[in-house]
């Protein structure tokens, strides 16, 4: 018995990999939860993402993609912090990037015909790579809509405010209307936005779920991400740890009688360790077995 649990904490070591990258198996939970939100393509045409975005409030925990939460625990600016991927081009300590937070309304909206409202909107922001999670940083970066929390219209159902970190490159040239810091929160089109801008790509982004009051109408359903079919073809020799965005979220159909949509943050956290990580383990694991069936 003392070799099983021997042999368990050992795996346990071994699967504490350096979290100095984002796993492609993080990459691909991101791009999963994306697709199931129906945020891609309908709001956002192609996401491939080169880290994990980090959100934080007050000192808390990062937020799961699709996490619901109240108004009253996003109405404070947000940290953010990037985990980059091993092989992420555009995220460096060089360069510039704009973040935006937006609202994508409901599931089921025209985010052709259907503006999305402006919550927050920096340019120049960077990053502070002495650790990781690299932190976004302001320093010399212009504010033009300052972070303003959520606030859906009642009734209307859970809305989907989506974070988004864009590479903005030497050429990048800010709209007219949209260059000047202290621009209030207003309606834009992302997709418009990101165009005639010139940003780069978009190199790591995330979403929440925020509601206020009862849905009165019915609410198209999603379906949640299943962290256990993702990563098993992962190829060999990556590294690094899975963070807490393993975790999905699925929008339950609210009926008009007043059932809640929102969507369930089911929490889970998927591993994807080196093949170099799990022989070296397994010979680990092997040994003290072996000594315990010896004694």
């Amino acid at each position: 018995m003392f070799a099983r649990y021997a042999a368990l904490s050992l795996l346990a070591l071994v699967a504490a990999q350096d979290s100095s990258s984002a796993s492609q198996t993080d990459i691909e939970i991101i791009e999963a939860n994306f697709q199931n939100a129906e945020l891609v393509p309908e709001f956002i045409s192609s996401f491939s993402p080169q880290g994990i975005l980090n959100v934080e409030y007050d000192g808390g925990s990062a937020l799961s993609p699709g996490q619901n939460l109240s108004q009253s625990s996003v109405s404070s600016t947000p940290s953010l912090s990037i985990l980059p991927s091993s092989n992420a081009s555009d995220i460096s300590g060089d360069n510039r990037y704009t973040v935006i937070l937006a609202d994508a309304n409901v599931v089921g909206t025209d985010e052709s015909t259907e503006a999305q409202t402006r919550h927050w909107l920096v340019n120049g922001a960077s990053l502070d790579t002495s650790s990781a999670p690299w932190t976004v940083t302001y320093t010399n970066a212009t504010s033009i809509t300052d972070y303003a929390g959520p606030a859906p219209p009642g009734g209307s159902g859970p809305h989907r405010y989506v974070f988004m970190v864009y590479y903005q490159p030497d050429s990048f040239q800010a709209p007219a209307n949209l260059s000047t810091a202290n621009t209030p929160v207003s309606t834009f089109f992302v997709s418009q936005y990101v165009q005639e801008s010139g940003l780069g790509a978009l190199v790591a982004a995330t979403y929440m779920q925020v509601e206020n009051g009862t849905p009165t109408g019915t609410i198209p359903a999603t379906t949640a991400v299943d962290t256990a079919t993702i990563g098993q073809s992962t190829s060999s020799g990556s590294s690094g740890s899975s963070t807490s965005h393993a975790s999905a979220s699925g929008t339950e159909s609210a009926r008009a009688s007043g059932a809640s949509a929102s969507g369930s943050g089911a929490a889970g956290a998927a591993k994807d360790l080196g093949w170099s990580a799990i022989v070296g383990g397994l010979g680990v694991v092997g040994a003290v077995l072996g000594a315990a069936i010896v004694v």
